[in-house]
């Protein structure tokens, strides 16, 4: 009897909180409204195992029904517990981080620490820094590319120790913030872009652009380009080539994912590439020209201009909509405005057709930079090795 009792106990301290969590992770999906995801999730962590237990109390006899409401609710909580974090830990793993990293920013440290357990990561997270800009976003209809050509070579395999905060974001040294000329900016950041090739058991799947954020060699990139592979090789334009050493974050609900490289190995020590400068999506103004620098269908650093054609929210998420031409293999490539600051992520592309002929070009989409921004932290304590599906991971 004792033993049940604590049992009892336990699920109430522990389900109901865990219930509450998942539910929390799950509305965030969808929106990022704090009172919505704990209104939402108490109020269905409560009314379903009450509205159970009203439908199994006996009408005329009240001598059973003691304690059958606690019971219905600690079988409830332990269940819905077993399910979302158990048996749904692939799916609900990402949505539990993220939902960790919204209560740790907003104060709530210790419910952020019992996420990341849930979601099977170390609960000594780094903090999150402060949210900054718009909600996830998901590849939408986006392909990717096939493999560029990439010279083979020694690549340094060594994991990067973790070194000072990234100064991903920081204003580089300027003569002028006035706005470059495509050739400008092309001359200015093009070294720091990088052509992607993801691997799996030794063959080339997929093809895309990725960019260098902090000198130590986080190349952000789309979730969609590196998604289960066991190797990503990274070129730079000077044909420094890198295999890509750890995985630091790859979050689908926003189609970002951010990698290592042994920067600090190069020739150089990485001298003769810079970080790129992150902007402000929030700033983004429609008709503003902006300029892309990729990897389409293989055809490394190409530059192409256009202007910001939107602020769009499409399938419920938000997005740069964009003109600068784009195709397979750009994804994860920078977006950038003409002070050479990115703005966003270059995703997908979207078509019409009519009777077998194109209807609609150039309409293409982009993660907002202050999404890639969220997910960007001083050290990643649930970092893992590419192809490694057995170490925990933030996500």
């Amino acid at each position: 009897m004792l033993i049940l009792r604590l049992l009892k106990l336990g699920a109430f301290a522990l389900g109901l909180p865990a219930t509450v969590l998942s539910g929390m992770a799950l509305i965030g999906a969808y929106t990022e409204n704090g009172y919505a995801r704990a209104i939402g999730a108490g109020a269905v962590a409560l009314v379903v195992p009450l509205f159970i237990a009203d439908r199994l109390l006996p009408a005329h006899d009240p001598t059973r029904a003691r304690g059958l409401v606690s019971d219905v609710c600690c079988v409830t909580w332990a269940l819905a517990t077993f399910v979302f974090v158990g048996l749904l830990h692939a799916s609900s793993g990402p949505l539990l981080v993220r939902e960790g990293d919204r209560l740790v920013t907003a104060g709530y440290a210790e419910l952020g620490r019992f996420a990341y357990v849930l979601a099977g990561v170390s609960a000594e997270a780094a903090p999150a820094p402060a949210p900054v800009g718009s909600a996830s976003v998901s590849p939408s209809g986006s392909a990717v590319a096939p493999p560029a050509e990439i010279d083979a070579g020694a690549l340094p395999s060594a994991v990067a120790d973790a070194g000072p905060p990234p100064d991903a974001g920081a204003p580089r040294p300027k003569s002028s913030s006035a706005d470059r000329t495509p050739a400008e900016l092309f001359k200015e950041v093009s070294p720091s872009v990088v052509a992607l090739t993801a691997f799996k058991s030794g063959t080339a799947t997929s093809g895309g652009t990725g960019f260098l954020i902090d000198r130590n060699g986080t190349i952000a990139t789309n979730h969609h380009v590196i998604a289960d592979a066991t190797q990503v090789r990274v070129k730079f334009q000077g044909g420094a080539v890198f295999d890509a050493t750890e995985l630091l974050i790859d979050d689908f609900t926003v189609d970002l994912a951010l990698l290592r490289i042994d920067l600090p190995a190069a020739a150089d020590g990485g001298a003769g590439v810079t970080p790129l400068s992150l902007g402000n999506s929030d700033d983004v103004v429609v008709g503003e020209r902006a300029v892309v620098i990729g990897n389409p269908l293989g055809l490394e650093h190409t530059l192409t201009d256009g202007l910001v054609s939107s602020r769009r929210v499409y399938q419920e998420k938000p997005w740069i909509q964009f003109s600068a031409p784009i195709g397979s293999g750009n994804s994860g490539g920078p977006l950038f405005n003409m002070r050479g600051e990115v703005i966003g992520v270059c995703t997908a592309s979207l078509s019409g057709m009519e009777r077998g002929a194109p209807v609609a070009q150039n309409l293409n989409l982009a993660v907002p930079v202050n999404d890639l921004k969220k997910v960007i932290r001083a050290e990643y304590p649930a970092r893992k090795k590419l192809g490694d599906q057995s170490a925990p991971g933030r996500w």
